[in-house]
């Protein structure tokens, strides 16, 4: 039986490690077909290094990567650099950033073949050529090397994701990728990933939808997505899940009925996902957001950006100040709870801006103060998106090698319009923000009171504007180690 190595980087991350569904995806029709297919997940998987050198000395077909943008990079051609220098086993890559930048990729020594969009037809046709020493020049979506010359071929067309076979849960070990609280709510229980579609209809700029999906939305059908959380259910006890699409509402019926069986079901699950504001606060009426609340949906998550009109429209995000009013109320309403991202650092973005946002941050909890609201998310230009050639056009400049692209994140990009003032309310801002409802803190003792004024404190800050400095972020890391050391030494006097 032909073997096949698929590895899934780590990125650094520090949020909660979910299923490596890139792999799992493109495994599933190899598993079907009789290969013998290895995950290793750098996230856990401790000694990677010795089980690659391993499964390498097996004689695999071909080593797949699958990477994102940014240190997933770094890991990913780690790993493809010690299979070079240990064997003569083909290296191909695919997910996002190689979909969206596949010529540049190509240029890396380590790498051979590259998977372009969605991987599980293409990456199949592949590993079987590889097999039976055939041609590439016929498969779609592929790109490759052929005596120094790079070559790309056509793109290939959307899979049907109903034809997806079994995703191969036996090729990993579930319990390692199981959170054990609700991402909804907060309680014990028994979390997983869910992917029920892909693709996103809508334009936002900085997303990379635009390119790699070609704003196509496909989604499984409502009964194959409950006979998938049935199964979860049953094989691994689950009872919480969290929905990863890239945007799960589109389909409103299909979402209708998915809520119908689960109720039918009686699945009894939470549900935490993402919806954009213009759905809820045009398209869904109180008979709806009941349905989702009593389906398990107990908490929605959504993406405003900016409370600047200007930049909303630039970015064209396609929502307005008074929909995201809207949709706090009518989820406040039902009992769901709600999560706001916004993001900073926007090319052409002005001072003001910045304060139209913390503005509607404030009114937005005014309105509901048990929302919550994320530090912000500092913009970053990626390939084959609308903003990442208005960036350039504003001075940016893009990395030229992979290599570069692995050192690109949130935390390390430097755009060269922030900086100074800009910069500093930026941070603060993503800062202060947890601490926006302190000054309603409520509990007796000294550091309850010292808790509520702090929170007087943001809130006077917030009013006013007064960003650009912060001694509170250093009185604050202060507070908290007497904090600990306090309630460490009462620990110890009870014991």
């Amino acid at each position: 039986m032909s073997r096949v190595i698929l590895f899934f980087p780590k990125s650094e991350e520090k949020d909660a490690v979910l299923l490596p569904a890139s792999v799992l995806m493109v495994a599933a029709p190899l598993v079907k077909v009789g290969y013998n297919v290895k995950i290793i997940d750098q996230r856990v998987d401790k000694e990677w290094q010795k089980i690659l050198l391993d499964e390498i000395k097996k004689q695999p077909l071909v080593f797949g990567v699958s990477a994102l943008t940014g240190k997933q990079i770094l890991n990913g051609l780690e790993a493809s650099k010690l299979v070079k220098e240990n064997s003569r086993v083909p290296v191909v890559w695919g997910g996002v950033h190689a979909s969206l930048l596949p010529r540049q990729t190509l240029e890396n020594k380590y790498i051979d073949f590259v998977v372009l969009g969605e991987g599980e037809e293409t990456f199949r046709e592949l590993v079987m050529a590889i097999e039976k020493k055939g041609g590439f020049q016929n498969i779609h979506g592929l790109g490759y090397k052929k005596k120094d010359q790079i070559f790309l071929n056509p793109q290939r067309e959307f899979i049907d994701l109903n034809n997806i076979p079994e995703i191969p849960y036996h090729l990993i070990n579930p319990e390692r990728y199981i959170a054990k609280q609700s991402f909804a709510t907060g309680k014990s229980a028994r979390n997983i990933a869910l992917y029920t579609s892909r693709g996103c209809p809508h334009r936002c700029g900085f997303c990379y939808n635009q390119e790699f999906n070609r704003r196509r939305w496909r989604g499984k059908s409502a009964e194959r997505v409950v006979e998938e959380m049935k199964k979860l259910i049953n094989d691994y006890q689950i009872n919480s899940f969290e929905i990863e699409d890239d945007e799960f509402f589109v389909d409103l019926e299909r979402a209708r009925k998915i809520c119908e069986l689960i109720i039918k079901e009686n699945l009894n699950v939470e549900i935490f996902t993402s919806c954009r504001v213009n759905y809820v606060a045009n398209n869904m009426d109180d008979e709806y957001l009941n349905l989702l609340y009593r389906a398990g949906f107990k908490t929605l998550a959504f993406g405003v950006e900016s409370g600047s009109e200007r930049i909303l429209d630039l970015i064209h995000k396609d929502i307005t100040i008074e929909q995201v009013f809207t949709t706090i109320e009518k989820l406040k309403k039902v009992g769901i709870n709600s999560k706001y991202y916004f993001m900073a650092g926007f090319p052409t973005e002005t001072i003001e801006d910045l304060y139209s946002t913390t503005d509607l941050i404030r009114k937005m909890k005014q309105l509901d103060p048990q929302i919550r609201i994320p530090g912000w998310r500092v913009f970053t230009p990626y390939p084959g998106t609308d903003l990442y050639k208005l960036a350039i056009q504003e001075g940016w400049q893009p990395p030229k090698t992979l290599e570069e692209w692995a050192n690109y994140d949130f935390a390390t990009v430097k755009m060269p319009w922030v900086k100074g003032k800009k910069e500093r309310i930026i941070k603060n801002v993503s800062f202060l923000i947890n601490y926006l409802e302190m000054s309603k803190t409520r509990g007796r003792g000294f550091f309850f009171k010292l808790a509520k004024l702090f929170g007087k404190i943001v809130d006077w800050r917030w009013r006013n504007h007064l960003f650009s400095w912060s001694l509170e972020r250093y009185l604050l890391t202060i507070f908290m180690k007497i904090k600990n050391l306090f309630f460490s030494a009462n620990a110890k006097n009870k014991g």
